[in-house]
């Protein structure tokens, strides 16, 4: 399956910047929030700012790993193909075997990248993490879930116990990640380095790939990637990440799972959207929540299936989720409409979208719904309304994206810059 992050489609985008925590705990005081250039990821984590330049790599490839006998921290020598114009990057592939100490991993990507990202691989000292999450990540011991056959619909997965909501049922780390846009180099070398990619793996992780679905055609490895991959970032720059375990959930329209991913250590979180019952599978969305059904079921034909779930199989309860999605959209757009920007005819929208998105079972959508009113409080001058929602945003995109997800951090900037001109 594909990731893809539930945008609104009035979103009301602002470029996502690092920003300083606005109030730092006194045993973060000396971290440097903004680390080096040559490695944007800190493989010593914020307790340990003087790891920094020491542990930082500098940019390894096929030649260089060759001339200095040397490809720290990569558990193979980098092998490399060369792009179809001179001022392009390489495309290497780089293995690891024991990603954060959990499974082996091969991403392929240019040097720059893989050097400015290496700080995912390892964390000497994670206490900064539950800091920076607000709060201890349990995850489920042992699992609650067992993957099943579940005959004609293929492996899923089911739960074993009772799963409470906002249970965190999953932990997982990609096995294999690739750059998404594959156009400076030729698709037969890509595809001898996504075959170097999966022989390097560790034995486990490699046989349980294989395993997974494939539907595209065109060689295996990368059949099973553009089948079961989800979207990530490594340095700001796109990839796919294949991740075992979550490439098993099968989808649903209106699921009882959803994912929180993290750019700081691409962890993929599996987080129970709702209380569910023994016996009942797991399942997420494939897809952004809010669309409408017939959107739905043309991108997920693109899968090689039609949707069975419980909001599809029922023509009425379709028409009518269609009909409450459509209206979400109407109120959004009429939030841009001058003669609404009113406090009164606001909160008079902001209370039927909170309707409609109870009903929808779209609480993973709210906070990106809180941002857009945040922006239109802020151009109307409102600015502690708009603080009120900045932080509504926040609140929520934390907990339904992440905390150092992309969304998360373009809404903690704008709240960051309105409690400023409340300041100033």
């Amino acid at each position: 399956m594909r990731f893809y992050a539930p945008i609104l489609v009035l979103w009301l985008g602002y470029q996502a910047v690092d920003a300083q925590p606005s109030e730092v705990p006194d045993w973060l005081k000396n971290y440097n929030f903004e680390p080096p250039g040559q490695c944007n990821s800190d493989p010593a984590g914020p307790l340990n700012p003087g790891a920094v330049e020491a542990t930082c790599p500098l940019l390894v490839d096929d030649e260089i790993a060759f001339e200095k006998r040397s490809w720290l921290p990569w558990t193979f020598p980098p092998v490399c193909i060369a792009p179809e114009k001179a001022t392009d990057s390489k495309l290497c592939v780089f293995t690891y075997t024991r990603l954060r100490g959990e499974v082996g991993v091969s991403i392929v990507t240019t040097p720059e990248v893989a050097a400015a990202g290496v700080g995912i691989l390892e964390d000497t000292d994670p206490k900064w993490i539950n800091w920076a999450r607000g709060r201890p990540l349990v995850v489920s011991d042992p699992p609650p879930y067992e993957v099943r056959d579940l005959k004609d619909r293929g492996m899923g997965v089911i739960a074993n116990r009772t799963i409470r909501k906002d249970e965190v049922v999953m932990l997982r780390y990609p096995v294999i990640v690739r750059i998404m846009d594959p156009r400076p180099w030729k698709h037969q070398d890509i595809m001898k380095l996504l075959h170097r990619a999966a022989v390097q793996l560790p034995p486990k992780e490699g046989m349980q790939m294989m395993k997974l679905a494939h539907s595209k055609g065109g060689y295996i490895v990368d059949d099973i990637i553009n089948t079961n991959a989800f979207g990530v970032l490594i340095n700001e720059v796109d990839h796919s990440g294949l991740y075992l375990d979550v490439s098993r959930l099968n989808h649903a329209c209106k699921p009882n799972m959803f994912s929180r991913f993290s750019s700081t250590t691409l962890g993929m979180e599996v987080v129970a959207y709702r209380d569910i019952e023994e016996g009942e599978e797991l399942t997420f969305s494939y897809l952004p929540l809010n669309l409408l059904s017939e959107q739905r079921q043309s991108l997920i034909r693109e899968w090689g299936f039609n949707c069975t779930c419980s909001l599809c199989q029922s023509a009425n309860e379709s028409a009518a989720s269609d009909r409450r999605r459509g209206r979400i959209q109407e109120l959004l757009g009429e939030l841009d409409r001058p003669e609404i920007r009113n406090e009164v005819a606001i909160k008079k929208r902001v209370d039927e979208i909170l309707e409609l998105c109870d009903k929808e079972a779209l609480a993973a959508q709210v906070g990106d719904f809180y941002s857009i009113v945040a922006e239109v409080y802020s151009a109307m001058g409102e600015f502690s309304l708009a603080r009120k929602y900045g932080r509504l945003a926040v609140e929520e995109l934390v907990h339904f994206a992440g905390y150092d997800h992309e969304r998360t951090k373009s809404a903690a900037l704008f709240l960051e810059n309105l409690n400023r001109k409340g300041h100033a």
